[in-house]
């Protein structure tokens, strides 16, 4: 068996040297398959089922460094425990075996909106990968004829880390200050270096994706790679339990006929929607908005830390201006009576401030169409418990701005549309105005939820 590896490295090796031996006539790269994982002496793990091994997400994601490490949960891949640390084998932060895991890719970082991201998707459950930027270009998708690949991911040595009660498999956890200035503790990180990508990610057989509905009692939730999800059967999709967790979170989906829904800020026709529940006492939870990545921090002699918001139009599906760039937040859903984002078919869509589209203006309340995105959570918890605050959201990151309402974007009225919601959305500095004071002046940070959304 020593011999057959040795052999088959050889001859792979050769094989690769041999691709790019002749510049006139290049010849395909490698594809690499569970045959050459395994004889390398690695076992396949489903995604799903390497989920399973991570133990519970709900009450594991917290990045606050006044909760503790015990609630910023990773485990570490090791080939046996001895390599583990004696704290994390104390705190069970290690996963044993030599594993490896493969997926088709299902998301395209192109328009910048999903960024050092790839998400792969086994017929079982998806995960992200944190590498780096670009990987259009090393992992194609198309996402208009569904063409994707297989990847391969060697584990040893990677953490899977839970930020959020989202999975990821990524580099070591750091420490480090977020954008609001305080520290904080993430449980994994990018692989930004080329040599160790090209160790643990190897690009593997060309496929074509499924779509297709997902069955309103969720029965069919692995029939096709990227699920149709509309008013009926978008209860499955909600976090019940770890199961359906690890499940849905991370996939590509299609949220068919969405409706946008402004809170607490005026719409086109001069109306003011309540904010949700769990919002009503905050200096947060408008939408349209922004989510702020950038600002001033100060200390006023003990007073709670304030961030001054920058100046700028909320109509814009993000902010990218003078080097700031902020995140941009709409909410769509099925329901328009809903009163709690955490109800089923309420979604917050998120859009970066580097995203080539950041600069488009938002659709106009009640506009409805078809959103495809990655699906996601962002909550320390799930809240059982009214008096805890968990900023408990179900998100979805569309990798391309063709992707966000075609059907209102795509309008031949656009260009009238995009003119009113300018109006109303102008800077203060041109004349605007600014629907309430948190949205441009100096704003009490909530230590509970601290603004550690923007990421």
């Amino acid at each position: 068996m020593k011999m057959f590896k040795i052999f088959l490295i050889m001859v792979v090796g050769s094989i690769m040297t041999s691709c790019y031996n002749d510049f006139e006539t290049p010849k395909p790269a490698y594809t690499y398959n569970d045959q050459f994982m395994q004889a390398m002496g690695m076992k396949h793990i489903s995604i799903y089922d390497l989920k399973k091994m991570f133990g519970p997400i709900n009450e594991t994601g917290s990045t606050n460094v006044s909760d503790g490490l015990n609630e910023t949960m990773y485990k570490r891949f090791v080939q046996n425990k001895s390599l583990a640390t004696e704290w994390e084998q104390s705190t069970n932060r290690y996963i044993v075996g030599n594993y490896y895991i493969k997926g088709k890719v299902i998301s395209n970082d192109k328009e910048g909106n999903v960024y050092k991201s790839l998400y792969i998707y086994d017929g079982t459950a998806a995960i992200e990968l944190k590498l780096t930027n670009g990987l259009f270009l090393d992992y194609p998708f198309n996402m208009d004829t569904l063409e994707s690949q297989w990847v391969y991911v060697r584990l040893n040595g990677l953490y899977m880390g839970n930020f959020r009660m989202m999975l990821s498999i990524g580099d070591i956890p750091t420490e480090g200050m977020n954008s609001f200035g305080r520290p904080k503790f993430y449980p994994n990180s990018n692989i930004v270096s080329p040599e160790k990508v090209a160790k643990h990610v190897f690009k593997g057989e060309k496929v074509k994706l499924t779509r297709g509905r997902l069955a309103n009692d969720g029965s069919n939730k692995n029939a096709y790679d990227i699920l149709e999800i509309d008013e009926q059967n978008c209860e499955q999709i909600l976090y019940k339990n770890s199961d359906e967790g690890i499940n849905y979170f991370g996939r590509l989906m299609v949220f068919k006929n969405v409706e946008v829904m402004y809170k607490g800020v005026e719409n086109q026709n001069g109306d003011i929607a309540e904010k949700f529940a769990g919002d009503q006492d905050s200096d947060t939870g408008y939408y349209p908005a922004w989510i702020c990545t950038s600002g001033t921090m100060k200390d006023a002699d003990g007073s709670p830390l304030v961030l001054e918001f920058i100046d700028g139009p909320w109509g814009k599906m993000a902010y990218s201006e003078k080097n700031v760039s902020l995140y941009g937040q709409i909410v769509v859903g099925y329901d328009r009576e809903a009163t709690d984002k955490r109800f089923p078919g309420v979604y917050v869509v998120r859009t970066s401030g580097y995203s080539r589209y950041a600069g488009k203006y938002v659709p106009m309340d009640g506009a409805k169409g078809t959103i495809t995105a990655i699906y996601s959570i962002y909550s320390k918890y799930v809240n059982t418990d009214p008096s805890r605050s968990s900023y408990e959201t179900y998100q979805l990151t569309p990798c391309r701005f063709e992707d966000i309402l075609p059907e209102y974007y795509g309008a031949a009225d656009y260009a009238e549309k995009e003119a009113i919601v300018a109006e109303w959305a102008k800077p203060v500095s041109e004349g605007g105005v600014i629907p309430d004071s948190s949205f441009a002046r100096p704003q009490t940070i909530n230590e509970e939820d601290d603004g550690s959304n923007s990421n």
